[in-house]
């Protein structure tokens, strides 16, 4: 799958490890880029999906529109679709084979605490 991203600052952090290590430390380094991997290695957004590996959902609310990915117990790789607020999710999303990188954020507890963005 071809990944684009939300601004410059999101595609330094998931293409540059050496900056993304002074963000985050070298454990969260791993686990971001072990997802980015697992995530190209998908043909498109169904497959993705489709795979179950830790969980990859839709959201509601405030993120409505975009897709949620475990990295740890809380944090999130964040996956904006492009949906406007009243669009539902329909038959041409799984069949995109580009996703965008929106960041990585803890949302538990009802805050959205963004690491990445």
């Amino acid at each position: 799958m071809e990944l684009e991203y939300s601004n410059a600052k999101v595609e330094k952090a998931f293409t540059d490890w050496r900056y993304l290590q002074k963000i985050v430390g070298l454990q969260l380094t791993k686990a971001i880029k072990k997802r980015k991997d697992q995530l190209e290695s998908f043909q498109n957004i169904y497959e993705f999906m489709g795979s179950g590996i830790d969980n990859p959902h839709p959201l509601n609310g405030d993120l409505y529109g975009h897709i949620s990915w475990s990295i740890t117990g809380n944090l999130r790789i964040i996956f904006d679709l492009n949906l406007a607020k009243n669009e539902i999710y329909n038959l041409e999303i799984p069949k995109r084979e580009r996703i965008c990188i929106k960041g990585v954020v803890d949302y538990h507890g009802g805050k959205n605490e963004w690491i990445i963005s």
